[in-house]
C-alpha cells in the first residue's frame, strides 16, 4: 500500500490485506463495527494535478483535476462523477451527513447557466446482490445509486433529475453554493433532507425531503455528481468522450467542489481502499539483472517528477537509485545489474508528494524481490488473461492465487476491456486518450498489486489492451482503412505507453531498436527459476487478412462458408511473428544458461480451435484473428520452437483448453495451454464436426482433429460452457468458463502439469476441484513428440552435470537441443546420415564438439564425451 512515513497511512498499509482476508471469509472487516472519523477533503493545499488524491477516484479520470486548490470537472458531459474510497455506507441503521460547496467552473452564477450537481448515494455495482463479495472498488463502475441536487433551472430533487421541477430555488446572483444532505432514520426507512445555501450569506435557498426512502438503497458508495444523467456508453474517435452532448433538461455544464465532508454513524471507514500516489509495481529478474517499473498516476507540473528506490540489507535502507517519472505512461523504470539472486530482498519505493505550501510528504510502496527459485524441483508460473473485470477487483478470485502462491506470474493479454471502468473509449485528442488508458490500466493494477509487488511477472499487451477487437500488428504499421487490413488504430505514442506500462519491467527485449511507427518491442528471452522462457509478441508483426486470402463476405477476418479451403489462405510472404522474432527464437533455442526446461510464453495460441463464438452462438468455418494463420508462418516458428522441447502457454481464446500441436502429422510439435479467461465476456465454445474438423463418429471433444486452418491437432483437455449461460453476474462468469490456470514444471521429473479450476471455486485450497479432463500431465520431450527415424550413438558424458546436447545436421542447422538429466544419452534424429554433436555445460561455456557422427536405425555405439 502506498503510505507515507508517518500518519494513518501506515495503519492503511497493515490492515489493508487483513481487511481482504475477512472480506474472503465472508465478513465485513472489524473496522466497519466502528462509525468512521469525519472525512473531509483537503485539495485547498493541493498542487494542480489530473490526480484528485489517494481518497477519491474520478470517473472519467481525464475530465477531472484539482485546480486553485479545488476539485474541477472539465467536460460539460453527463454523469462525470468522484467516489470517495475511504468510506462506506454500512449496512446498518445509523445516519448520514454530507456537505460540500461548489460552483461554476467559469465563476459564474448558478442560475442562468446550464447543467446540474449534487451527491449520487447508496451506489452498489456488479457485486451488490453479493453482500459477502461486495467491495468499495466494485461499485467505482457499472454502478447505480440514489440522486441529490440541484440543477441549474432551479430544481433541488431526489431520485431522476428528468422530473425535477423548475423554479423550487431562486438561486439570485449566488456563485458558490453549499449543498448539504443527511439522512435520518425513521422506523424501517430513511428521512433524507437537501439544503441549498448561498456560500457567501449562509441564506437557505431551498429545501427538499424524501421519506420513506428504503434502507436498502442506503447501503455503498458516496459520489459527488456533476450533470446527473447516465453516460453514453461508447467512446468518439473524433476527440470527445461520447456523452458529452446536450440531453433535454438543465442541460451540461462545468464545475467545481470543495470542502467535500461525511460523517455519521452510518459511515464506516475503508482507510485500506486508499490508492497513491505510488499505485503499483512490477518487476522481473533475469541473468542478474531486476527491472521494477513503478505505476504512478497523472502529477502535476510542479510535483515531483522522479521516484527512488531503497533496498533493505542488514537490516538498513540504502537508497540504490532514482529515475524520471516518463511523462507520458507515468512509469518510473530501475534497472539493477550484478544482482545477488541467492537471496530474498525487500525494496521500498519513494515519492515526496509536494504541496502547495512548499511542504512535501514521503510516500512508500513495499514489496520483495524473491530469491531465484533455481534450486526449487517445482516452479509454477500462473496463466492470466482475459479480464472484463465484471467481478472487479475479484478479490476471493485473488485470495486464492495468492493461497497457491505461484512463482511467477504471466499476464499473457487483454488485461482489461475497452468497457473497463465505464465511459467507453476516448481516443482523442492523446493526452486525453493516455489518460483514458491509464484508468483502464490501474483496474488491473488494482487488482493484482499485492502480488505483483512480491513475485516477478510478464505483461503481454493484446488487442483490447491497445483498443481493438482484433489486431495485426503488420510489424508496427498505422491501420490505413479496416481493422482486418492491418496496423494500429491508435497513434504510436499512445501504444507505446501501453507498451511502456506493460512491459518495461520484462528484460531487455532481443530488438532495441523500434519498428515501424516508433512503437517500440518487448519480445525477448527471461531465464527464472530454472526456466528458459520465450516472450513472444504474435499480434505485433502479424499480418493481415484483408486483400491477401479469398474474399470472406462482411467482415475480413470471418469465414462462413463452410466449403472454405483452408490451403487458399496459405499464402506465401505472410508472417505470424516476424523475420526477426523467429531469429530470436533460434537463438533463445540455443541458449540454456541457467535453465533446464524451456516454455514460450505469448497471446494466443498458434492453432485455429474455437467453431462457436459470441452470445449469438455464430459458427465460424475460420477465424483469421487465430494463430493457426498464415499457416506457414505458423509451422515455421513451431519447427524452430519444438527444436528446443518447448512447451507454450497462452491465452486469448475465453475457451480453456490444452492441444498438442501438429505440423505434418499429429503431435510432432508441442502442447499448448489456453488459459481460462478470469472474467469473460465474449464466450466461445469447440463443437467439432466431422467436415470441418475430422471428429469420428461417437469421438466426444478430445482426441485427434483437424483445426481450421488444416493442422493436426490433438485436444488433451477442453472446457465447454452452456449454450445459454445465467444472467445473474456470478453464475454467469462461472457459466461462460471463467477460471485460473497453473503450470507446473517438475525439473527433476522433466514434467509439466496443467491445471485448470473454475471461477469462484477455492482453488486455492489443497485439492479443489478442477475443471472436468483437467490436470493434465506432459513431459518436457512430448514437446517435440515427433516421429524419428534413426539414432546416433549413445553418449557417456563426464566433466559436467546437466549437460547441454545440441544435434547439428550436414547443412549446420540445429535439429534439437536438450539439457539432459543424465550423464548418459542417446540423441534419436529424423534421418540416417552425418550429424555434429555438441556437448557443453552453458554456465561455464565449456564445451565438446563431435562431428561427422553417424546416425543409423539400430546404433548399440558408444561415446565417452569429457566436457572441460
Amino acid at each position: 500500500m502506498t503510505e507515507p512515513t508517518t500518519t494513518r497511512r501506515q495503519f492503511i498499509a497493515d490492515t489493508a490485506t487483513v481487511a481482504a482476508s475477512s472480506l474472503l471469509a465472508g465478513t465485513r472487516s472489524s473496522l466497519a463495527q466502528a462509525a468512521a472519523p469525519e472525512f473531509q477533503t483537503h485539495t485547498a493545499n493541493d498542487l494542480d494535478r489530473i490526480w484528485l488524491g489517494a481518497e477519491l477516484w474520478a470517473n472519467p479520470m481525464q475530465d477531472w483535476r484539482i485546480k486553485s486548490g479545488r476539485i474541477e470537472c472539465v467536460n460539460a458531459a453527463l454523469g462525470r462523477n468522484v467516489h470517495v474510497l475511504t468510506r462506506e455506507l454500512a449496512d446498518r441503521e445509523g445516519d448520514l451527513k454530507m456537505s460540500v460547496r461548489l460552483g461554476r467552473v467559469d465563476g459564474s452564477a448558478f442560475v442562468g447557466g446550464k447543467g446540474s450537481a449534487g451527491f449520487r448515494i447508496g451506489i452498489l455495482g456488479t457485486l451488490g446482490a453479493h453482500p459477502e463479495l461486495r467491495d468499495v472498488r466494485n461499485n467505482l463502475a457499472f454502478s447505480g445509486g440514489f440522486d441529490a441536487g440541484i440543477t441549474a433551472t432551479g430544481a433541488i430533487f431526489f431520485g431522476d433529475v428528468k422530473k425535477a421541477e423548475a423554479g423550487k430555488i431562486d438561486f439570485k446572483d449566488a456563485r458558490e453554493i453549499d449543498l448539504d444532505l443527511t439522512a435520518q432514520p425513521q422506523g424501517r426507512n430513511y428521512t433524507l433532507t437537501l439544503r441549498a445555501k448561498d456560500a457567501k450569506t449562509g441564506a437557505l435557498l431551498g429545501e427538499a425531503k424524501r421519506e420513506g426512502f428504503p434502507a436498502v438503497q442506503l447501503n455503498g458508495n458516496l459520489a459527488l455528481v456533476a450533470n446527473f444523467g447516465a453516460p453514453q456508453a461508447g467512446g468518439g474517435k473524433k476527440g470527445k468522450a461520447k456523452g458529452a452532448a446536450e440531453p433535454a433538461g438543465p442541460g451540461v455544464g462545468t464545475f467545481w467542489f470543495s470542502d467535500w465532508r461525511i460523517a455519521g454513524s452510518k459511515v464506516v471507514a475503508r482507510d485500506e481502499m486508499a490508492y497513491g500516489p505510488i499505485l503499483f509495481s512490477q518487476y522481473t529478474l533475469s541473468g542478474g539483472v531486476v527491472k521494477l517499473t513503478a505505476q504512478m498516476p497523472p502529477m502535476g507540473d510542479k510535483d515531483s517528477q522522479t521516484l527512488k528506490l531503497e533496498l533493505q540489507r542488514g537490516g538498513d535502507w540504502k537508497e540504490v537509485a532514482e529515475e524520471k517519472i516518463h511523462p507520458q505512461a507515468r512509469t518510473a523504470t530501475f534497472r539493477l545489474e550484478q544482482w545477488d539472486a541467492a537471496q530474498d530482498v525487500p525494496y521500498r519505493l519513494v515519492y515526496a508528494l509536494r504541496f502547495a505550501d512548499g511542504t512535501e510528504q514521503p510516500w512508500k510502496w513495499s514489496g520483495l524481490i524473491r530469491r531465484d527459485p533455481v534450486d526449487q524441483p517445482q516452479f509454477s508460473v500462473a496463466d492470466i488473461s482475459c479480464n472484463i473485470h465484471t467481478a472487479f477487483p475479484n478479490t476471493r478470485y485473488v485470495e486464492n492465487v495468492a493461497q497457491l502462491n505461484p512463482d511467477m506470474l504471466a499476464f499473457v493479454g487483454d488485461q482489461f476491456y475497452e468497457n473497463c471502468g465505464g465511459f467507453g473509449t476516448q481516443r482523442k485528442p492523446l493526452d486525453a486518450a493516455i489518460i483514458d488508458y491509464l484508468r483502464k490500466w490501474y483496474f488491473h493494477g488494482w487488482t493484482w498489486r499485492h502480488l505483483t509487488k512480491d513475485r516477478p511477472s510478464l505483461s503481454l499487451p493484446d488487442d483490447h489492451d491497445v483498443y481493438q477487437g482484433n489486431i495485426w500488428g503488420e510489424g508496427g504499421a498505422a491501420q490505413s482503412t479496416t481493422q482486418e487490413a492491418g496496423g494500429y488504430e491508435m497513434p504510436a505514442d499512445w501504444v507505446n505507453v501501453v507498451h511502456r506500462t506493460q512491459a518495461s519491467h520484462h528484460p531487455d527485449p532481443y530488438d532495441r531498436e523500434p519498428c515501424k511507427q516508433g512503437i517500440i518491442n518487448y519480445y525477448g528471452p527471461m531465464t527464472y527459476g530454472g526456466v528458459s522462457f520465450a516472450i513472444l509478441a504474435d499480434r505485433q508483426f502479424k499480418s493481415a487478412p484483408e486483400g491477401r486470402v479469398p474474399p470472406t463476405g462482411d467482415r475480413g477476418d470471418h469465414v462462413v462458408d463452410l466449403n472454405f479451403d483452408p490451403k487458399t489462405a496459405d499464402i506465401a510472404g505472410l508472417d505470424l511473428l516476424g523475420a526477426k522474432q523467429v531469429q530470436f527464437i533460434k537463438e533463445w533455442a540455443r541458449d540454456w544458461k541457467g535453465a533446464v526446461m524451456k516454455a514460450v510464453i505469448s497471446q494466443t495460441p498458434f492453432t485455429g480451435m474455437a467453431t462457436t463464438h459470441g452470445g449469438e452462438r455464430e459458427v465460424l468455418r475460420a477465424d483469421y484473428d487465430q494463430n493457426g494463420w498464415p499457416q506457414s508462418a505458423r509451422n515455421a516458428a513451431l519447427r524452430e520452437i519444438r527444436k528446443c522441447f518447448a512447451i507454450h502457454i497462452a491465452g486469448d481464446q475465453h475457451l480453456p483448453a490444452v492441444v498438442h500441436y501438429g505440423i505434418d502429422e499429429h503431435r510432432d510439435a508441442g502442447v499448448a495451454f489456453a488459459g481460462p479467461a478470469v472474467n469473460v465476456g465474449y464466450p466461445r465454445w469447440w463443437e467439432p464436426t466431422e467436415k470441418v474438423n475430422g471428429r469420428k463418429p461417437g469421438q466426444g471433444i478430445t482426441g485427434d482433429f483437424t483445426d481450421h486452418f488444416g493442422h493436426p491437432m490433438t485436444v488433451l483437455a477442453v472446457k465447454n460452457g452452456p449454450a445459454r449461460p445465467s444472467n445473474e453476474v456470478i453464475q454467469n462468469l462461472i457459466e461462460k468458463t471463467s477460471g485460473f490456470g497453473l503450470v507446473r514444471f517438475d525439473k527433476t521429473k522433466r514434467t509439466i502439469t496443467i491445471e485448470c479450476w473454475p471461477f469462484a471455486s477455492d482453488f486455492g485450497k489443497p485439492g479443489a476441484p478442477q475443471f472436468e479432463t483437467w490436470p493434465v500431465v506432459t513431459t518436457q520431450i512430448d514437446q517435440y513428440a515427433r516421429k524419428t527415424a534413426a539414432q546416433l550413438p549413445k553418449l557417456e558424458i563426464t566433466g559436467v552435470k546437466n549437460a547441454l546436447v545440441e544435434v547439428i545436421d550436414e547443412k549446420g542447422e540445429l535439429v534439437h537441443a536438450l539439457r539432459v538429466e543424465s550423464r548418459e544419452w542417446q540423441p534419436l534424429v529424423f534421418a540416417e546420415g552425418k550429424y555434429s554433436v555438441r556437448v557443453s555445460d552453458p554456465e561455464s561455456g565449456k564445451s565438446e564438439t563431435l562431428k561427422d557422427v553417424m546416425a543409423t536405425t539400430q546404433n548399440t555405439q558408444t561415446l565417452t564425451v569429457t566436457v572441460g
